[in-house]
């Protein structure tokens, strides 16, 4: 018996018309109104996300000031600092903004706090220590929209900033609360018309990127708008934000001249390098989970000052990147060895039969900077929003993942007066809290907590029921047009009802099961199932099962096949 909730989506999209106007099969069509897509223009769009659908950076609060406040300090030469953060959007971010800043010829340097020794966002130390450099002008990138006392500090000592962040901004009953800065760029303001409000701070970066450089008559070039959309487009990844709208538009792009060059940014192409994929190509699954976090490391087990100084080097450096990027490997393998430990730790602390509806753990042997890491693995195990909290410099630390229906952001605000500082979003967020509140944090969440039994099922969204005839090269060719695949556009998920197993070959050693099936007009189909094997009870022929999968085309001695890929699977009921 399956574990996971099987909810097939429903549409009252008119499938017929979709297909013909977009020529395109009405399953495709199902799956792109299952993501919201309705009219013409968004499916054209959808499927075509070029650079020139991007939205007018004006259309964000604040850009104007923003430009000409960043115009006035590169005109005065007035001393710039970047005020960065330590994860791949906030690297990524930094890079984009200070390689703008230089070439337009700013006196400009970047400042990123250390995550053990500083935390989080803006602090006061670092505030006197930038004000002691003669800065006239912080911009902070993805930070900065919740340090009030922070920007009126640097306010105090003479400087003025500019905000451009991504996170939602503290708020009361009557609107939101924000630091008194010369400019915010923050499509999550309530008084924000920017119509799409998912994008990562390195997608906002490079809006205003681009828009300073026309501002002072001074376009990027193409292969310029190419490096800073390809940079944009790891942190999208990265970050994990909706791959949908803008965030489409930059992955896609972004990906497309990051295969076309690998050495775009030098930088970048010795990491590439340094993880073997110079001649394979780059897509979601290897930014996600192969160069993303190799820069992310750095940060957690060092500082993202080594990735940001990897990003910016010239291709002359290429035996200092090329060590850069191979230090940068070494952070990201100790990385998952205390990630790893950690996990195992936290998993056997679990009383599984009585898990409460939110989980707050505590580790104090834990790496402050895996928690994240961690708390998103138990999340993942026990399908319960998870807080992992660890030692950290008379307070204890920590970082939450949520689940589906919980609004983690939320929760956390109502209880405000336990943390020391708190930010995030829906989905994630981090917080400094005193360890005697640790019990009341705990209680106060799962007294509040109306998640049932029914919510930590694991849910697999399907967007539509397909007859094993269906299954072919050509649909698999179409649906591959809507890729990239991730957060907000999930790869198309299928089901299938009583398709009968000819033949199951069962490969433990790999926890693999690879399926022959055949179908009533005779076809066979080849179905795989990765890390299923524990949940398999049949032979090795003559099974009837219903079964969920992704439709992918698999290329074997210049042959090219459609199978699926099955992400779950249960006994077939007589139907």
């Amino acid at each position: 018996m399956s574990e996971s909730r099987w909810i097939i989506r429903e549409t009252d999209a008119n499938l017929p018309l979709m297909a013909s106007v977009l020529n395109i099969s009405e399953i495709t069509a199902c799956v792109m109104a299952n993501r919201g897509i309705r009219s013409k223009n968004a499916a054209l769009s959808f499927l075509a996300p070029s650079v020139e659908r991007l939205r007018s950076a004006f259309l964000l609060k604040d850009m104007n000031k923003a430009l000409e406040r960043i115009s006035t300090a590169i005109k005065n030469n007035e001393k710039i600092i970047i005020y960065g953060d330590y994860d791949a959007d906030g690297i990524m971010s930094t890079v984009i903004m200070y390689k703008t800043l230089r070439r337009l010829g700013a006196d400009c340097d970047y400042y990123i706090p250390h995550r053990i020794s500083e935390g989080y966002g803006m602090n006061a130390a670092s505030i006197s220590k930038i004000a002691s450099f003669g800065t006239k002008l912080i911009i902070t990138v993805d930070n900065g929209i919740s340090a009030i006392e922070e920007i009126k500090t640097a306010s105090e000592l003479g400087m003025d900033t500019v905000i451009i962040d991504h996170h939602e901004p503290g708020f009361d009953e009557e609107s939101d609360i924000l630091p008194e800065a010369v400019a915010i760029i923050d499509p999550k303001q309530s008084d924000c018309a920017f119509p799409f409000k998912e994008m990562c701070a390195a997608g906002l970066v490079f809006k205003l990127a681009a828009a300073l450089c026309d501002f002072e008559k001074n376009s990027l070039t193409d292969q310029e708008r190419d490096e800073l959309i390809a940079l944009a487009a790891i942190a999208t990844l990265c970050d994990i934000v909706n791959l949908e709208d803008e965030n489409r538009i930059i992955v896609n792009s972004g990906l497309a001249v990051l295969n076309a060059s690998k050495l775009l940014n030098p930088g970048l192409g010795s990491l590439i390098a340094i993880r073997g994929y110079l001649d394979k190509p780059i897509d979601t699954f290897t930014v996600g989970f192969v160069l993303g976090p190799c820069l992310n490391a750095t940060g957690r087990l060092d500082t993202a000052e080594l990735a940001v100084k990897l990003l910016l080097m010239p291709a002359e450096n290429s035996r200092e990147r090329l060590e850069l990027a191979e230090k940068l490997t070494q952070l990201n393998d100790a990385r998952k060895t205390l990630t790893a430990e950690c996990v195992e730790r936290a998993l056997s602390s679990l009383d599984t039969e009585n898990l409460p509806k939110v989980l707050v753990l505590t580790d104090m042997e834990a790496h402050e900077s895996v928690a994240g890491i961690v708390a998103g693995r138990i999340r993942e195990s026990t399908c319960r929003p998870t807080i992992l909290l660890t030692r950290g410099d008379g307070m204890v630390k920590g970082s939450g993942r949520s689940v589906e229906g919980y609004n983690l952001f939320e929760a956390l605000y109502k209880n405000r007066h336990l943390f020391s500082r708190f930010g995030g979003h829906a989905m994630a967020a981090g917080l400094t809290l005193p360890e005697d509140n640790i019990e009341a944090l705990r209680t106060a969440l799962n007294d509040d907590c109306t998640l049932s039994e029914e919510d930590f099922r694991p849910i697999l969204h399907i967007d539509k029921e397909l007859s094993p005839e269906n299954i072919n090269l050509a649909l698999s060719d179409e649906l591959s047009r809507l890729a990239p695949f991730g957060k907000g556009n999930s790869e198309p998920l299928f089901v299938s009802y009583g398709l009968f197993a000819e033949k199951v070959r069962i490969i433990n050693e790999k926890n693999t099961l690879i399926f022959t099936f055949l179908t009533k007009k005779g076809r066979r189909l080849k179905g795989i199932a990765f890390g299923l094997n524990e949940r398999y009870s049949g032979g090795t022929e003559k099974i009837v099962l219903d079964v969920v999968y992704n439709i992918e085309t698999n290329v074997w001695n210049n042959n090219a096949e459609v199978q699926i890929r099955i992400k779950d699977f249960r006994n077939s009921l007589p139907q």
